[in-house]
């Protein structure tokens, strides 16, 4: 093999003019935002919703958007009439907005703007009462006497 040849680097105009320099690619702002807040979560909560509610009926109140969650929220295991939807885009909150008041069979719904922090503290609750302590759910066995009186 022959010998290396030596890289000739040329510091004459290059096809950028003048270098942008470090802080054109790797000072960007955090999440490519410029003077921008990042977008919000795009959650709306829904209050007043018949109490045989499903999914699909929520999706077809809401029909053209993105519907990415439905969270029933329950009470004491028990349906609320309220949930949280959890929509594809921050712009559609908007959109679903606009339905508040409007018919959900013979009921009408209100529709909120709500925050990523509530929705999370209601899957939260959700979860603690569905897988809460144990012995919660379970009936109390009855006692040998509490038993014999019944004879």
């Amino acid at each position: 093999m022959g010998a290396k040849r030596q890289r000739i680097v040329d510091k004459g105009p290059s096809f950028y003019a003048n270098s942008p320099g470090s802080s054109f690619m790797y000072n960007a702002p955090p999440n490519g935002y410029v003077s921008q807040p990042p977008p919000q979560f795009p959650v709306v909560r829904l209050r007043g919703l018949p109490f045989d509610c499903t999914e699909t009926d929520v999706a077809e109140f809401f029909h053209g958007l993105d519907i990415v969650d439905v969270l029933f929220v329950h009470k004491g295991g028990k349906f609320s009439g309220e949930a949280f939807c959890v929509l594809g885009y921050p712009l559609q909150v908007d959109f679903a907005l606009q339905k508040n008041r409007q018919n959900m069979g013979r009921r009408y719904v209100e529709v909120f703007r709500s925050k990523r922090q509530d929705y999370y503290k209601t899957i939260a609750n959700e979860m603690s009462e569905s897988c809460g302590s144990p012995r919660r759910n379970i009936p109390r066995a009855k006692s040998y006497d509490e038993g014999k009186g019944l004879s």
